[in-house]
């Protein structure tokens, strides 16, 4: 029997996945089901004010929005605390409207009476950019949906960030996505934000896509340390040009893409602004696009270790493009040993391998091989 992710589109829609989100509409009903109860049925002005008394307290900051953390322990002093912190996380980023990693009163208000109801607080709507999601990745590999924004903005004539349904419709054909009637209304509904028949596309982008979750982002700053050797939060485009190992790209793995081809994709994905360098956001962007199409988090884990070779990694997702060498001793002992940090490295440099695992505390070293001479 084929898993979840090894159906058709049309397959997933039959059996669809219980997800975060689904889980997170119970939690969304008990906080709101909370508030009428605390104000006793009152009008929505009462309740709206109760909502902004509870969360200003922990507003530690007085910023005037909570981050997760102080979104969580509101949650925890209403006994709503216990639920798996993965369903507070998609309840946290379906109010979080704008995706600035905060929620303000505003969008604390809107999301619990449901005032502007996000695409993901729906679940038509959340199988509607699953539907689409999966057709892309099945269609476009790890950058669809970065390529089904370029065909955006190419159609945006006026520059104002909105396209017709038609375009819309279009676009999404072009990779290789077919949408029913009412799926294009359930998109109407939710980015036609004036209502003058036009969808604004970076913010249909961003549903569709989602956010990563913590584990994944954690992994793409650390790729990202490894490379930002300065700390500054810069790496020059030459610098990223010379260390990405394509042949771990899943889309070269998987053939879909043949190396340089890969090259030149993940060439043209970056430095948008034409600075010559890619700061943290950049990076942390394309790896939001790069995260929709791939549903595995330790697949996920593996595919950013081996790319950017960070040591670690468990059982079959452990990291295995780092290179590894035999170790001779002064004793005549022997071990094969994986060089952590080998971004850039030379196999032919002996003397900077040498150092590598003298770093590393590798001592007493006789004679190193590589693999070719072992």
């Amino acid at each position: 029997m084929a898993t979840l992710y090894e159906m058709e589109p049309d397959d997933r829609h039959r059996f669809p996945k219980v997800t975060d989100d689904d889980k997170a509409d119970h939690l969304q009903k008990l906080l709101r089901n909370r508030f009428e109860v605390l104000t006793g049925y009152a009008d929505m002005k009462k309740q709206t004010a109760e909502i902004e008394k509870r969360f200003k307290y922990y507003d530690i900051n007085n910023s005037g929005t909570l981050d997760f953390a102080e979104f969580d322990a509101a949650l925890t002093e209403m006994n709503l605390g216990d639920a798996p912190k993965s369903e507070i996380r998609a309840l946290f980023d379906r109010y979080d409207a704008n995706g600035d990693e905060a929620v303000s009163y505003t969008e604390l208000i809107n999301g619990v009476f449901e005032v502007q109801p996000h695409p993901l607080a729906q679940k038509e709507s959340r199988r509607m950019l699953e539907n689409i999601r999966a057709q892309i990745a099945k269609r476009g590999g790890l950058n669809g949906i970065r390529s089904l924004g370029r065909s955006f903005r190419i159609m945006d004539d006026s520059g104002n960030g909105k396209i017709e349904p038609e375009e819309l419709l279009y676009g999404l054909r072009d990779q290789g996505v077919e949408v029913e009637r009412n799926e294009v209304e359930q998109i109407m509904l939710h980015f036609d934000k004036d209502g003058d028949g036009n969808v604004v596309f970076d913010e249909f982008l961003r549903a569709l896509r989602g956010k990563m979750n913590q584990r994944r982002k954690n992994l793409v700053k650390l790729a990202f340390g490894q490379l930002d050797k300065t700390g500054d939060g810069v790496v020059t485009m030459e610098d990223l040009m010379g260390i990405y190992d394509v042949s771990e790209n899943p889309d070269v793995i998987n053939g879909i893409l043949t190396p340089d081809q890969a090259f030149q994709e993940f060439a043209k994905v970056w430095d948008r602004d034409r600075s010559g360098s890619v700061h943290l956001d950049e990076f942390i962007e394309y790896y939001q696009d790069v995260s929709a199409s791939i549903d595995n988090d330790d697949y996920f884990e593996l595919m950013i270790r081996n790319a950017w070779h960070i040591s670690g990694g468990e059982g079959q997702f452990e990291n295995t493009a780092n290179l590894r060498v035999l170790v001779i001793h002064d004793d005549g002992s022997q071990e094969v040993v994986e060089i952590q940090d080998d971004l850039g490295l030379d196999v032919n440099d002996f003397p900077a391998i040498r150092k590598k695992l003298f770093m590393q505390g590798v001592k007493n070293i006789k004679k190193v091989e590589v693999a070719s001479a072992m």
